[in-house]
C-alpha cells in the first residue's frame, strides 16, 4: 500500500484523489491482525489531522474491530503450554470465548471449585509483531512525505514495538498484576477500592494466563442502571485518584484506557476491578519530575519558558515556525485551565461541549502546521491513557473540582483522607 499511495504520488508529483487513496487504505488496512491492528488502534488515536482524513478513518474503524481467530484451538493450546497434571487443576472449561481482543480470547473454567478466566493467545503472534509495525511504519512515513512533512518517527514505532512484545508474553501480565495487587492493596483510597483480579501463576505461561474471575458490571451497563449523582462522582474521582497514583507516585501505569476494562461493582458503595495489564510500563522519577515541571511551567510561566521546558522534553522540534509554536502555547494552557483553577468549589464539566471543540481547534491547527515534530513517542501509552481517564469521565457526566488534583500532582503525593 506503500508502493501504491508513496512511490507513485512522489514520483508523478500528481497527489490522487481522496477517494482513490481511501479505496487502497481500506483494502489494506482494512486486513490488519494482531499486533498491526493493535498498532492502528494507537496511531488512530494520536495521529488525528496529521495525514488525509481518509486515512485517520480507516485507523479508527480498528478501535471497534476484535478479531476472533479460527486458528486458535485452546484445548491445543492448554495441552501445548500445561502439564498433565496442571490440566487436571482446570475444571469445566467453556471452550466458546466470551471475550476477544487483538491479542487473544478470554474464556471460563473452574479452579478448585472456584471460577477462573483463561486467557489464550492467538498462534504465533510474536512472530509476526516487527514486520507488522516496520510495514506499518512504511504506510505512515509515505503520508508523511505526501503532507510535507519531515518526521522522524523511528522512537514512536520502537515503542509501539517493545510494548506489543511485552504484551504478547502473558508471564509479564502476570507479574504487572501481582505488582498493582500489592500497590492496590497498601493504599488508602479516598473514595473507593480499587482491586484487580489475582493471577493464578502456576497455571500461567507465556501463551496461557489464568486469573481468579472477578464478578461486576461494564461501565455501560453500571450507567443503565442510572445511578445516583453522587455515585457517578466516587467512581470518577476514584479514577483519578487512579491515575494520579499510577503516574506520578508510582511510577507503573496500566496503560490501555479501554473502557471495558473496569469493571464496577456495589456493595454495598462502588468498587472498581481494574482489568488488562499486558501494556503496563514504568516511567522513572526523572521523566515523571520533568513532566511536572513542563505543567507547572505551563501554570505560571512566559511562552518562552513554556516553549523551551517543551523542545527540551521532546514535545516539540525547535525548527518548527513562530505560528506553530505559538498555537502549541495556546493549546497546552487551554488542556491544563480546568486544573489551574484557583476558585474554591469552582467545577469542570467533563461534558463541556466548547472545551472539547476548542480544544479539537487547536489541535487541528497545531498539528496541520507541523512539519518535523512527530507525535512524542515518551507519551504516546500515557496520554492515550489520559485520554481515555477523560473520555470514562465524560460518559459519567460528572463535574469536579479538579484544583485539588493538580495540588497533588505538584507535590507527587497520594491522595489522603484530610
Amino acid at each position: 500500500m506503500a508502493t501504491k499511495i508513496g512511490i507513485k504520488e512522489l514520483t508523478s508529483g500528481d497527489i490522487q484523489s481522496r477517494i482513490e487513496q481511501a479505496k487502497i487504505l481500506t483494502e489494506s488496512l482494512g486486513n490488519l491482525r494482531g499486533a498491526a491492528m493493535k498498532a492502528g488502534q494507537l496511531l488512530s488515536l494520536d495521529l488525528d489531522d496529521y495525514f488525509p482524513p481518509e486515512a485517520i478513518q480507516i485507523l479508527s474503524q480498528l478501535q471497534h474491530q476484535v478479531w476472533e481467530s479460527p486458528d486458535l484451538d485452546l484445548a491445543a493450546t492448554l495441552r501445548k503450554e500445561l502439564s498433565p497434571a496442571q490440566l487436571q487443576r482446570l475444571q469445566d472449561i467453556q471452550f466458546k470465548p466470551f471475550a476477544a481482543a487483538s491479542m487473544g480470547q478470554v474464556y471460563r473454567a473452574k479452579v478448585d471449585g472456584k471460577p477462573v478466566v483463561v486467557k489464550a493467545q492467538y498462534p504465533d503472534l510474536e512472530k509476526s509483531i516487527t514486520n507488522d509495525i516496520r510495514a506499518l511504519q512504511k504506510i505512515i512515513s509515505a503520508f508523511c512525505l505526501l503532507t510535507g512533512r519531515n518526521m522522524n518517527l523511528d522512537y514512536l514505532f520502537t515503542e509501539i514495538e517493545e510494548v506489543l512484545l511485552q504484551e504478547v508474553n502473558y508471564l509479564n501480565e502476570a507479574e504487572a498484576l501481582e505488582k498493582f495487587n500489592d500497590l492496590f492493596s497498601s493504599h488508602n483510597w479516598r473514595y473507593a477500592k480499587v482491586t484487580t483480579p489475582r493471577p493464578l501463576s502456576d497455571l500461567s505461561t507465556q501463551k496461557i494466563l489464568c486469573l481468579t474471575f472477578e464478578s461486576g458490571l461494564t461501565l455501560k451497563e453500571w450507567m443503565d442502571t442510572a445511578p445516583a449523582k453522587a455515585k457517578r462522582e466516587i467512581v470518577a474521582k476514584t479514577l483519578l485518584e487512579l491515575y494520579i497514583m499510577e503516574f506520578f507516585v508510582w511510577g507503573f501505569v496500566q496503560t490501555d484506557p479501554n473502557p471495558g476494562n473496569f469493571l464496577i461493582r456495589e456493595n454495598p458503595h462502588p468498587e472498581i476491578i481494574a482489568l488488562d495489564f499486558g501494556a503496563s510500563k514504568y516511567y522513572p522519577q526523572d521523566f515523571r519530575n520533568k513532566y511536572v515541571e513542563l505543567l507547572s511551567s505551563i501554570h505560571s510561566s512566559s511562552p518562552e519558558a513554556i516553549l523551551d521546558n517543551a523542545i527540551s522534553f521532546g514535545l516539540l522540534d525547535a525548527r518548527e515556525s513562530r505560528e506553530s509554536k505559538l498555537i502549541f502555547v495556546e493549546l497546552m494552557k487551554l488542556g491544563m485551565s480546568p486544573f489551574f483553577n484557583d476558585t474554591p468549589g469552582k467545577k469542570f464539566n467533563f461534558k463541556n461541549d466548547d472545551f472539547l471543540k476548542d480544544n479539537s481547534r487547536l489541535s487541528r491547527q497545531l498539528i496541520q502546521s507541523l512539519k518535523f515534530s512527530p507525535p512524542p513517542h515518551k507519551l504516546i501509552f500515557l496520554h492515550r491513557k489520559l485520554g481515555g481517564v477523560f473520555a470514562i469521565l465524560r460518559k459519567l457526566e460528572v463535574e469536579l473540582d479538579l484544583h485539588e488534583y493538580w495540588e497533588r500532582i505538584t507535590t507527587s503525593m497520594p491522595l489522603s483522607k484530610s
